[in-house]
């Protein structure tokens, strides 16, 4: 009996290590996500994608609240930051400069209380989205843990044609 035993645990043991040694499967369809940022929520958010025109309005500022009535908290990351330039272009199609006149004069005009939320770092911005129900913001793609990555235009950042991608065709 403990001869059998034996020889059942070798056998799961093969069987287990042959599986891990199996090389992941890639779809063909799928491009690798590093140079693209994802546009990331709440986990408990509603939305499951955007348009990038709604991602637009949403950065703009022009729209302030999720469908189920939340008020949105657009989340950049600090002035200077590479990212927070690359997100302004391929999002809102101008340069950092010309963002933050749009948003002075929309709390000049009082469309808006404040502008976007400044985070220093990309853990940061994680932190801060998964711990605030109506926040939206941004890191590298092959960094997202802990929150929910929103479809753009139909494509998540491993898709092929993902518009938020370094080298994508803008707006």
């Amino acid at each position: 009996m403990t001869r059998v035993v034996f020889i059942a645990s070798m056998c799961a043991l093969l069987l287990a290590t042959a599986v891990r040694a199996r090389p992941r499967e890639v779809s063909i369809n799928q491009e690798n996500p590093a140079g693209a940022l994802a546009i990331v929520v709440n986990q408990a958010n509603p939305v499951d994608g955007l348009t990038l025109g709604e991602l637009r309005r949403i950065f703009m500022f022009d729209t302030q609240t999720w469908p189920n009535g939340r008020r949105i908290t657009v989340v950049l990351r600090d002035k200077g930051q590479p990212e927070r330039g690359e997100a302004i272009r391929r999002v809102c199609d101008m340069s950092e400069a010309e963002y933050d006149d749009h948003i002075l004069f929309q709390t000049f005009r009082g469309s808006i209380g404040w502008g976007p939320r400044s985070i220093m770092s990309a853990s940061a911005m994680l932190r801060f989205v998964f711990n605030a129900p109506g926040a939206i913001g941004y890191v590298p793609a092959d960094q997202v843990e802990g929150t929910k990555v929103l479809r753009i235009d139909g494509l998540l950042p491993s898709n092929p044609g993902y518009p938020l991608r370094r080298g994508a065709r803008g707006r």
